[in-house]
């Protein structure tokens, strides 16, 4: 470091880490500057946990599903209570995750936070969004074959990788995700969104003994479910020379990318 460096200077880590008697984890910080609270629930599952499904974009197709109704709350009621607490939802899912979150005034805070407990630990998947649902995700299927960056992307995992699951895309492959069934989406839920694969942070201008009593009233009878551990990653062969795909596309700009 020169002497005219300036030291980067982290923000000091004051969040607080709370475990519930059902293995569920709870990770708060207050920051009272401004008058919004984020939510997020974290499944430690992805696409590279789908075991026998592996390849069928199963993790995101139940992330699109959770959303569709609960026993207490159909698919508009979900959305309609965080809209009208002034929040925004979205979730997204990666290889070894699942993600939903809320953004949210810090008075409409409560019900967001009872919205997102509610969509992961009771979604009812409904037999009758299933085929809704699919049909959108084969949509994403076809907008993401005429994105050159997605193909490209694609091509990137399926050539750095032989035997590690983070070879098949996070949306799966059609042909094995046409074979999927509502019966498959419930047996994974229940599988893996038991409170001990899962973690709730709350960052905002919250009171951390209110965020307490609220997640234990809400997710803290949650049992845990009996899940299968985590698939075993196996090793990669050795790789003995360089590799390389190439692949034709109706654009004007060519597009590379280099992994090591």
């Amino acid at each position: 470091m020169s002497p005219s460096s300036t030291p980067i200077e982290f923000p000091r880590n004051d969040a607080g880490i709370w475990t519930l008697p059902n293995g569920l984890e709870l990770i708060i910080r207050e920051d009272h500057s401004s008058p919004v609270v984020s939510l997020q629930a974290w499944c430690r599952t992805g696409s590279i946990h789908e075991g026998e499904w592996l390849g069928a974009g199963l993790s995101h197709f139940l992330e699109h599903m959770l959303f569709k109704g609960t026993s207490r709350r159909d698919a508009n009621e979900i959305a309609q209570s965080v809209q009208s607490a002034g929040g925004y939802v979205n979730a997204y899912t990666s290889f070894d995750r699942t993600v939903y979150w809320i953004d949210s005034p810090a008075d409409g805070f409560e019900t967001c936070l009872d919205v997102l407990c509610d969509v992961v630990a009771d979604s009812q998947l409904p037999e009758d969004e299933f085929a809704k649902e699919a049909d959108v995700i084969r949509r994403e299927f076809s907008m993401g074959d005429d994105n050159p960056d997605q193909v490209l992307s694609k091509l990137l995992f399926r050539t750095a990788f032989a035997e590690n699951p983070c070879r098949h895309p996070v949306i799966g492959h059609l042909d094995l995700f046409n074979q999927l069934t509502r019966d498959d989406l419930a047996t994974y839920y229940h599988r893996q969104y038991s409170p001990d694969n899962m973690f709730l942070v709350i960052c905002g201008d919250v009171d951390t003994e209110r965020v307490r009593e609220l997640v234990e009233g809400h997710l803290g009878g949650l049992p845990r479910r009996k899940r299968r551990h985590h698939e075993v990653i196996p090793n990669e062969p050795r790789q003995l020379g360089r590799r390389e795909i190439h692949q034709e596309f109706p654009t004007e700009l060519s597009r590379a990318e280099i992994a090591w």
